[in-house]
């Protein structure tokens, strides 16, 4: 399994342990999230979803335990695979961790060789439990002008550094009016717009059917990124013009591959779109010509 179709969360009180641990998963090439505590993990989970957590025991406010309990009660987190990085080695808390659904637990200080190796077997036993989608057959990077509308403040941060950390470059519109504001004057410039649709006032489907009211706006894709996941908004989405569906909490390798399959479509037909102009307009020289030898 490739370690870059891998996101992680790390969830460690301790500073100079969790950025540690980030970069060298990072160097491995895994995408990791950091979280100083339980709470923050749970608010992160909340917003994107990940494919394995690291995570802490002792940490102030909401301890491993608490988060754990939490997300093995909660639908969309519930398998995620939990490896447990703690310096309780009592068999208590071991036992409490695996009663509450950890699938691997490691005493500190950590060999980060041991870590590597136990992650990788979590992410095994994930990928033969069940089939791995959207996986990208190569590491080409795709770059563009992105429009971000969303109106929650944490969504739009974690997505545009999301986004941004492939190589794009990011505008962002807090609501659906601004959003087409930006468009009106704008829109030709923009690569990918990724759109939310529970918003006040000019809702997401709203702006969508702007853009595709509009003929040089055709060939623009929009990506919905949206916890209404309902089969009939998700239909009704795509029938008004939507490239894709992504679904709240995110995964940010899904996410990626969305977005860069979409800025490669784009690119194709700014090819076409180029040489279909530059073939009427030799079409229309060798008119003018044909005419001029005529006269």
């Amino acid at each position: 399994m490739n370690a870059s179709e891998n996101s992680i969360l790390i969830a460690d009180d301790d500073e100079m342990g969790r950025e540690m641990l980030s970069r060298r998963l990072e160097r491995a090439g895994y995408l990791t999230t950091t979280a100083a505590d339980g709470r923050r993990a749970l608010e992160l989970l909340a917003i994107e979803h990940y494919d394995l957590v690291l995570l802490d025991l002792m940490m102030p406010g909401m301890d491993g335990f608490q988060v754990l309990e939490a997300m093995m009660e909660t639908e969309k987190t519930c398998d995620i695979p939990v490896i447990i990085l703690t310096a309780l080695g009592d068999r208590q808390s071991t036992a409490r961790c695996v009663a509450l659904g950890a699938c691997d637990y490691l005493l500190k200080p950590i060999e980060i060789g041991v870590v590597k190796t136990r992650v990788w077997q979590a992410m095994e036993k994930v990928r033969y439990g069940k089939p791995v989608k959207n996986r990208l057959s190569d590491d080409e990077s795709v770059t563009g002008r992105l429009l971000l509308v969303e109106d929650d403040e944490s969504n739009m941060d974690i997505l545009k550094r999301r986004v941004e950390k492939l190589g794009c470059n990011t505008e962002c519109a807090r609501d659906g009016m601004d959003a087409i504001k930006l468009i009106a004057v704008k829109g030709k410039t923009y690569d990918l717009i990724m759109l939310d649709i529970s918003m006040p006032k000019v809702d997401g489907l709203d702006v969508l059917r702007f853009i595709r009211s509009n003929p040089e706006l055709k060939d623009i894709p929009v990506i919905i990124v949206s916890a209404v996941t309902d089969s009939k908004t998700v239909f009704h989405a795509l029938k008004s013009g939507a490239s894709d569906f992504v679904m709240k909490p995110y995964n940010a390798v899904e996410l990626s591959i969305r977005v860069k399959s979409c800025l490669r479509m784009k690119q194709v037909l700014d090819t076409n779109s180029e040489r279909t102009e530059r073939i009427q307009e030799f079409t229309a020289l060798g008119e003018k010509t044909r005419s001029k030898n005529n006269t």
